[in-house]
């Protein structure tokens, strides 16, 4: 029998004792020097530049993974990251995906997939499906925009009785994301809205521990509005960005979770993929360092709220 999203990433927060998971957002100019030279990657718009530039972009990631693995549930690969490659991109995201996997780590594909009809059909196929070579077979969860209704999100949501999950746009962690999501509408602002429908399209999904696979992306700049949100729902995992470098600090996050310290998964990308930058270490040490003081860091805040 599938086990249910929700359990299994519940079940990895228990085990591990880490609410954290490692966003994968490879910008090719910080990639480590030594990854760099011993690919050989060229200058930008020279023969083999994609080829050797997706080649050092897995290197880092999989010395990266190895690092973060003992310290984080899942990572968050970005697939427009990869995507700026070609197919040897998409090609490199599929690897590092299954790589995680090996690892133990649970695969949150950040597609942010919002279409209707056929092409919904396509993108959840080709990321939650089970076609052999696409994502499908190594992506536990994708993160998707709502703003096309119920009809762009169904086929998705038709993927978590395989053991799938989604995380909707709810509040995001970016300034400008107010400027839609906090639009006054009856009285209420639009991100209300969009929680309750999620609470709506994620009905009979819960799992064995009561938790839901149909989450939502709620921003770490944002706790106000979280506290908000959770009331809306309370069965929901919340996978919670803008934790680090974008400016929210972890003692932010207690209204995120449900009690009992559950429900929640935290991201953080640049602050653990480049600690290394400046300090002229091994940069496998200090990835996973990183990895760690954020762990230990989100752990304090959870516990608080067992």
């Amino acid at each position: 029998m599938v086990q249910n999203f929700a359990d299994r990433l519940d079940q990895a927060i228990e085990k591990k004792s880490s609410c954290l998971v490692v966003g994968l957002d490879p910008v090719l100019e910080r990639l480590p020097g030594e990854v760099l030279a011993g690919v050989g990657v060229p200058a930008q718009g020279e023969p083999g530049w994609t080829a050797r530039a997706a080649s050092a972009t897995g290197l880092f990631l999989k010395g990266v993974i190895d690092s973060v693995a003992p310290h984080s549930v899942a990572v968050k690969p970005n697939a427009g990251f990869f995507e700026r490659f070609g197919a040897v991109g998409m090609d490199c995201l599929r690897e590092v995906s299954e790589y995680a996997a090996k690892q133990g780590l649970l695969v949150i594909c950040d597609a942010k997939r919002g279409d209707i009809g056929h092409t919904a059909a396509a993108y959840a196929e080709s990321i939650l499906g089970e076609t052999p070579d696409t994502l499908g077979p190594v992506t536990d969860a994708v993160t998707l925009n709502p703003y096309l209704g119920e009809d762009s999100l169904r086929p998705f949501l038709d993927k978590c009785p395989t053991g799938k999950g989604l995380f909707i746009l709810v509040r995001t962690s970016n300034p400008s994301g107010s400027d839609i999501q906090e639009l006054q509408v009856d009285g209420e602002p639009l991100y209300l809205k969009v929680a309750r429908l999620v609470g709506k399209w994620g009905e009979g999904f819960r799992g064995e521990g009561g938790l839901n696979p149909v989450g939502v992306v709620v921003g770490a700049t944002a706790p106000g509005q979280a506290a908000a949100v959770r009331k809306e729902l309370p069965e929901a995992f919340f996978l919670v960005p803008g934790y680090g470098a974008q400016g929210g600090g972890a003692e932010e996050l207690a209204p995120f979770f449900i009690e009992g310290g559950k429900g929640v998964v935290v991201n953080s990308s640049r602050s653990v993929l480049y600690a290394f930058d400046g300090q002229g270490a091994d940069w496998r040490a200090a990835v996973g360092e990183a990895a760690s003081r954020a762990r230990e860091d989100l752990e304090a805040v959870r516990s608080s709220r067992a």
